[in-house]
Parts: C-alpha cells; structure tokens; sequence
C-alpha cells in the first residue's frame, strides 16, 4: 500500500445519484504528499476526483472495494487534455503509477454504473511526488554512516509496517462484511431447518411405555469392565490428536503471482539438492491469519529464501516480509545469516533494482554456474540440527509455561 501523507487539494464532483462521503482522512503534512479516501459509491453512480500535478511529478493511484456485490468497479485517469492514462472496468482492485507529462489538473473516477442495486464501499490511497530525503545529506556523493544506514533501514521498514497495517484493515472490513452476510444466511436456513425438524418430530413421536424402556435398559446394560474399556479407547484419540510438528529447512516467501516459479524452486531444492523438507508460503494453511503463518514460517524454518523477482516490489506484503525476515534474523542469535536472498531464473529482479537492505547479502544466483556449490555451503545440516534443538527447547519451554 502507498505511504501515508498529507492531503491535497481536492475537488469532488458527483455523478447523477451523487455519493456521500464516510471517512475523509487528513494525515501529517509532508512534502510527498497522499490521500486517502474511503467512500460510498450508490448503485448507478459515478464519483470523480481532481489533482493539481506539476510537471513530471511521479504518482501512484491504489483502490480497493471494501464491500458490495462482487467488490468491483470501474476507474478512469485522464490527464490535463482528456487522454486517457488507465482505465479498467469491473476491478476489485489494483495500482497504477505514472508521471504527469505536463502542468495541469488530472482527474480519475470511480464508477458503479453497471450496479442497478447494489452499492459499494471504494477506499483509493492518490500519492502526488515522493518523499523527502530522510537526511538532508542524504543524496551526496560520499557514502552514509553506518548509523545513517541503519536509520534508513528502520525507516523503511517502518513504513512498510504502516503500509501493510493499512491494507490489513482493508482486508479485515472486507473479510467482516462478507461473515456477516454469510452469519445472516446460516442464521435464516439453520432456523427454518430446526423448526421443520421439530414440527415434523412432534408429529411422528412414537408412544413408548414404562415397561418398554425398562425392558429395553436391562438388555443393553454394559458389564463395568467393558465399559471402562471402551472409555479408555474413546480417550486414546484425543491423546494422539496432536501430530509433532516438523521443523523444516526451507521456507520460500514469495509474491502472489510467484507461486508457480517457488513451486518450481522448492521442487528443485527438494530433488535435486536434497533439502527437504521445506515449503512455500502459498502451502501455509488457510483460515489463518497472514502475520501468524509468516511467524510460523519464519520460525519454523532453518532458512528463509526471499523469491526476489519482478513482482517482489509491487507487491507490499512482501516487502512487509522480506523486513520481517531482517528483523528476526538480527533480533535471535540463532537465526542469523538465515534470510537468503534468490533470484531464480525467470523474470529475476534485477540487482541494481534490489532494496538496499537486501544488497549487502550474498544472493543465490540461479543461473551462475556456482549456483551449486553456493547451495551446498549455505545449507549445512550442521546449522540446520542446531537451528532444530533450539527450536525444539523454546516449543518445549512455552509448552511447559502454558500447563503452569
């Protein structure tokens, strides 16, 4: 998601129905400036927004539909002159980014025209020019400080915090909405269905003497002996529920529309290499939060491979993850040196495109010819057994903390 900042000049104009605003969010002014709206598009509706652009200012234009029918809508950018830069029809949501060919007002709309019923909620995020240099020396010709890098660094990594807290929100109304009317649904159907089956049981109930239900208890009486044993069975699942957890040695972070080529990598790792067993984050189980299945992996994990690949930078969660990574492997003594970056050999990342700091790391370079002895020397069962035991005693030691 785009950074945060200050809120430009807006002027809104309304389509035939007209749209009323939720949330008009006015954040900290800052040099780059952003705009965050989140707004009720009517069925039949369309709403238009206008920017002030100087020339060869970069902008990024993000919108998502929070809720209604299908998430979708329509969005058109037109520069100063009428010509169209973007246009999509029916998107949930994507992300555009241009820079202004000239001076002038730019204009870009969101439409629900082809709803005849259902209304949408449409939140956008419009970044106008880039941020500030965090030092005022910052674009000199002489290296920074190690002090000044780290600050970068955290500073970088905050932001994508922020950046991926806001695109969690968005996620969680949507994800509310849609339980809700599924709640509405169930609720409906589980009480028409209860109400049947008990008019239909009223209406069926055989008639049972006393003499028959005491005759019917003294023949399906179970001997104590029996009956104790059949307890103790009954018990023997729920002590066996449990399947011990695997510490894996790889686990592969990926963009969303890498999961084909980590598929790839992880086969080859596994087959041609041996290392096994490992993962990728597309397999972590379903119905879980995001920030839980990135802990378990991390964690759960000897090594962390980031897919550093074209998409790794449009993609927020995995800058989220790859500072993550970072962060775990400086903050635990253990699992350092274990963030490994990768550039496989389709649609690679380009090093000089590489965030900074990921470029003071060795990468693994598939298509070099030392690509496997580059393997052999980083995965070492040695690192991994120890990596294991640790790991094995910290589960123990929560586990025992749990049971006091």
């Amino acid at each position: 998601m785009p950074r945060l900042g200050s809120a430009q000049r807006w002027a809104v104009a309304a389509g035939r129905w007209g749209c009323r605003l939720l949330a008009l969010l006015l954040l900290v002014p800052a040099p780059g400036g952003a705009s965050e709206i989140t707004f009720e598009l009517p069925d039949n509706a369309k709403q238009c927004f206008y920017e002030d652009i100087t020339q060869g200012t970069k902008c990024t234009l993000e919108f998502q539909v929070i809720t209604g029918g299908h998430y979708d809508v329509d969005c058109r950018l037109e520069d100063p002159d009428g010509n169209v830069l973007y246009k999509e029809m029916k998107k949930q949501y994507d992300s555009f980014t241009f820079t202004a060919s000239r001076n002038g007002t730019y204009k870009f709309c969101f439409s629900n025209e082809f709803s005849t019923f259902t209304h949408k909620t449409v939140y956008f995020d419009f970044q106008v020019g880039e941020d500030p240099p965090l030092f005022p020396s910052e674009n000199r010709v002489s290296a920074l400080t190690q002090m000044e890098s780290a600050c970068v660094s955290i500073h970088e990594a905050l932001k994508s915090v922020i950046d991926y807290q806001t695109h969690f929100r968005l996620r969680e109304a949507q994800g509310r909405s849609r339980a809700e009317d599924l709640n509405t649904r169930v609720a409906y159907c589980h009480s028409v269905d209860t109400s049947q089956r008990h008019h239909e049981s009223d209406s069926k109930k055989p008639e049972i003497s006393l003499h028959d239900v005491a005759e019917r208890s003294s023949t399906t009486e179970i001997p104590t002996g029996e009956r104790e044993a059949a307890e103790g069975v009954e018990e023997l699942p729920e002590e066996d529920a449990e399947e011990e957890e695997v510490f894996l040695k790889f686990v592969i972070l990926h963009a969303e529309g890498d999961t084909n080529e980590a598929l790839r990598v992880q086969d080859l790792l596994q087959n041609d290499f041996g290392i096994r067993p490992g993962i990728i984050f597309a397999e972590m189980p379903c119905g879980r939060q995001h920030l839980q299945n990135l802990d378990d992996a991390v964690n759960g994990s000897a090594w962390t491979i980031l897919l550093l690949t074209e998409n790794f930078l449009r993609d927020t969660w995995c800058k989220f993850q790859f500072y993550s990574s970072l962060m775990n492997s400086v903050n635990r003594q253990h699992k350092y040196n274990s963030v490994i970056p990768m550039r496989p050999l389709n649609n690679p990342l380009p090093r000089e495109r590489t965030p900074f700091a990921l470029r003071t790391i060795n990468a693994l370079e598939e298509e070099s010819r030392g690509f496997p002895t580059q393997v052999e020397r980083i995965f070492q069962e040695s690192v991994y057994k120890t990596q294991q035991t640790i790991w094995k005693e910290t589960r123990n030691t929560v586990q025992r903390q749990l049971i006091a």
